[in-house]
Order: structure tokens, then sequence, then C-alpha cells
């Protein structure tokens, strides 16, 4: 068995996922692997697909509970938002109990990654409609932050074909907003649907900043929780303290 140190159950809300299971294998520690299971979202612009996917969520979860894995993950801030912070909380609390094991969404472990570096004031750059952005705004106010700007890169792209976006796009978006609103003292890039891993240290290193993307926090979040110690480098702040001292990249 590959995941001898830990087995990270991930849930995709996209029919197809090949960014995260990549950038996740490009830093994972020696015996770390991760257990993809997908919903049925091929364009999350469409709320009959969000639905649609609810449909197929006890099932994706008693999948990974019988494969056991160590930790759960769910990605997709517009799924598990999409019903507003006081449903989101609900649900929150109904994927740890049915899960026997430590679970967590996206938006959970980028507030936490966030808030374990000490930001308060962020900008925010997406790749979402303005319906989900204020979603995202309104779960990060809940979790005590002051967000001092939103910004969408519009593509035109379906959920499915955000991962051929190129990492030079993403950069120029991430770099704008993060240069536009210059008090934040974080940048948030959230969705884990495009390639972000490998700019990361240079956008902080542009930007003089932690910048946190929903992948970043999808692998930070699980091995903090689980206590698996690993000195990653290069691919920005909030993955260097998994090396043990918060201190490391700051």
């Amino acid at each position: 068995m590959y995941g001898w140190r830990a087995r990270i159950g991930n849930i995709s809300p996209t029919a197809c996922a090949e960014i995260f299971p990549y950038e996740f294998y490009r830093v994972a520690p020696e015996g770390v692997t991760v257990v993809t299971t997908n919903l049925v979202i091929r364009d999350a612009r469409e709320s009959s697909e969000v639905e649609a996917s609810w449909e197929k969520f006890d099932t994706v979860i008693e999948n990974l509970v019988q494969t056991r894995v160590d930790y759960i993950t769910l990605s997709g801030a517009p799924l598990v938002l999409a019903k507003g912070v006081e449903r989101y909380r609900e649900l929150l609390k109904e994927l740890r109990r049915r899960s026997p094991v430590p679970a967590d969404t996206s938006p959970q472990a980028f507030a936490d990654g966030l808030k374990y570096l000490g930001a308060t004031k962020l900008a925010v750059a997406t790749s979402f409609i303005p319906a989900y952005n204020e979603l995202v705004k309104a779960f990060l106010i809940s979790e005590g932050f002051n967000v001092l700007g939103i910004e969408t890169l519009e593509t035109g792209l379906t959920s499915l074909e955000k991962a051929t976006l190129s990492p030079l796009q993403v950069y120029q978006h991430v770099k704008a907003v993060g240069r536009k609103f210059p008090n934040c003292d974080a940048v948030l890039i959230t969705s884990a649907a495009w390639p972000t891993l490998t700019m990361i240290q240079a956008l902080e290193d542009d930007l003089g900043k932690p910048v946190v993307s929903s992948a970043v926090g999808q692998i930070w979040n699980p091995l903090r929780e689980l206590g698996i110690r690993t000195r990653i480098t290069g691919y920005g702040t909030l993955l260097r303290t998994l090396a043990g001292e918060k201190s490391a990249g700051r």
C-alpha cells in the first residue's frame, strides 16, 4: 500500500479532476496518497448540476469510508456554499458526523490556513460568477476576515475546461488582484480547478505577502491535522509551515 503514512480522500465536485491530484503529488511526502472520487458537475454555473451532485453525496462518502481513508476533504466552494453560510455550517457538521475520520471542506481549509498565518485582510481572486463570489465573501466574513476585494477572471470556460487555463493567465490575474488591494495581508485564490501551485512562490515573492489557494489549503490541512511533518519548499508560506516551525517562510 503506497499510502502507508496517510491516505487522503478527496471528493471533487466536477465529473473529471486533473489539477488537484497533480498538485497534490507535486508536494506530497513519501507514504501519503490521495484517493479521489467525483460528483457530476461539468459547469458550476448551472444550478441544476450543483443540485444533482448532492444526489451522489451519500454514495461518495460511503465509498471513501469503505476504502479506509484517514481523512476526507470536500472540494468546491460553489457546491458547499451554494445555500449560504448557515446551511454550510450544517453541511460541515453532517459531513463530520458521518465520517469516522477527520473531515473538512476546501473553504474551511483555506480559511483555517489563512488564520494560521495570521491574515485578517484579504484580496480574493476567483473564477466564479458574481453570485458565487458573494457566497465566498459572506463565508469569509463569517470566519472573521475583512474582504478588501474579490475579483473574477472571466474566461467563459466551464468547470471542466478550467484545467486548460495557462498558469501565466492565472499568475497575471492573481498578481493584479494583489496589487489592486495593496493593504491586504494575504491573497486567496479560490478555484481548485485552476493550475496554481507552481506559481504560488513567484506570487509571494512579487507581492511580498502570503498567497493561499484552495488546493494548497486542501493539502496543508489534512497533513497538519494528521500530524505529518514534512519540508515543502518553493510552494509558498503555508506549506512551509508543515516543517513544524510556524515562522518558517514568514
